[in-house]
């Protein structure tokens, strides 16, 4: 805005006449932005962390204090013993529900299963406790896993009912000494400095090698072949297929139960596998975030010194200044910024790009424009005509008025 005004007064033509380039009057501005990008990252390193600590601890304690406010509307929700999914909150104070979805912990297992189609929330500031009061629906839930003989898990594996009300207490006694300025979580990216991400990063990473080493160990132990007769370890075989063909090893009696076992250990090798891929894939979520947060620290401050040489020289070419159409312009370079953030951010949590590069990503795209700008502007060429833009812009708000 302030080099397109000077552009448009023709103030950087009289300057630029004095034998001083767009880049040497830049001079001094390049050492403040450097200073403000200094600042930018000890901002990003200090403060923001701070504010996102002290926030997420708030908002999880009055979560406690307020369980309809702790609840969100489409996911599940861990409550005191409950895991509650809403699909729509409503009323004055948010505490009417409908269609409820609720997991019931029965000593610690999720066996109680409970839907509705409406439900509200009732406390009481004299008692401890809070009432979940539930309308037209049903609950089933597991038995078998509550009995400890064999013959009690047969004959009651499981119970079945519907409900036209339904009431669950929930015991909030510990919740009511909620200290709203207690700060027990700091371990989210959001609320770490580099030094804390790079150290969560290195955590992480042990984590990782430490479970795959485990999977390893366990995958061998499970496939050890433990008990081989001699006569077998005398011959030699292709393939397994050799082995049980070789009645002196293993008679026609015994192959089937060799085959049921294998196929056992296989099944037993799949869901092995499909457990632990879920494992590793939540996990590497969570690791590229922190990686994405830490590297984003240092790509905030380059962001501001590569708006500058995008800034600049586009005022100087398009030779307009004000809230007119370097506003515009403005408006668009950081949309443009900011959904290749968003990009690289999506992208680098679901692994689809290294986190590192979705960090970077925006600054990439950025840089190459800023240099280019900058000596376009420098070199007094002009890459587009801007009085096409300009008009265009001009007869689209004129347009509007007129029909305002």
């Amino acid at each position: 805005m302030s080099f397109g005004g000077l552009s448009e007064r023709s103030e950087f033509a009289a300057i630029k006449s004095m034998g001083v380039s767009l880049v040497k009057s830049m001079k001094y501005l390049i050492v403040f932005i450097i200073l403000l990008a200094v600042g930018t990252f000890i901002f990003a390193n200090t403060a923001l962390p701070y504010g996102n600590y002290k926030f997420g601890n708030l908002r999880r304690n009055i979560g406690k204090k307020m369980p309809s406010a702790a609840i969100k509307q489409g996911v599940f929700n861990s409550l005191e013993g409950f895991n509650i999914h809403v699909e729509e909150k409503y009323g004055k104070d948010n505490n009417k529900l409908r269609d409820i979805v609720i997991h019931q912990k029965v000593k610690g297992i999720p066996d109680k299963l409970v839907i509705a189609k409406t439900g509200i929330f009732k406390s009481d500031p004299d008692n401890q406790i809070v009432q979940l009061l539930l309308f037209d629906g049903g609950f089933y839930e597991d038995l078998a896993r509550q009995q400890k003989k064999a013959s009690d898990r047969r004959k009651f594996p499981a119970m079945k009912t519907t409900f036209k009300e339904h009431l669950i207490n929930i015991d909030i006694s510990d919740l009511n000494d909620v200290d709203l300025d207690n700060t027990s979580i700091s371990s989210a990216y959001q609320m770490l400095n580099v030094i804390d991400l790079k150290k969560e990063i290195d955590t992480l990473q042990r984590e990782r090698d430490n479970n795959y080493s485990l999977l390893s160990s366990e995958i061998i132990k499970r496939n050890n072949i433990k008990n081989i007769s001699g006569e077998a370890k005398k011959r030699k075989y292709k393939d397994v297929y050799a082995l049980l063909s070789d009645s002196a090893v293993i008679d026609n009696s015994g192959v089937h139960s060799v085959y049921s076992r294998a196929v056992s250990k296989a099944d037993a090798m799949i869901m092995l596998a499909k457990r632990k891929l879920n494992f590793f894939q939540s996990h590497t979520v969570k690791q590229n975030k922190y990686v994405h947060a830490f590297y984003e620290k240092f790509a905030y401050p380059i962001v501001v010194i590569i708006m500058f040489f995008v800034g600049i020289p586009l005022g100087a070419i398009i030779k307009k200044g004000g809230f007119g159409i370097s506003m515009v312009f403005g408006i668009v370079i950081f949309l443009v910024y900011y959904i290749l953030s968003m990009l690289g951010k999506n992208a680098a949590e679901e692994g689809g790009i290294p986190p590192y590069l979705g960090a970077w990503l925006s600054t990439l795209v950025l840089l190459p424009l800023g240099i280019f700008l900058t000596y376009t502007a420098n070199r007094d060429y002009e890459f587009i005509s801007m009085s096409t833009i300009t008009a265009f812009f001009k007869s689209l708000f004129q347009k509007n008025r007129l029909e305002n």
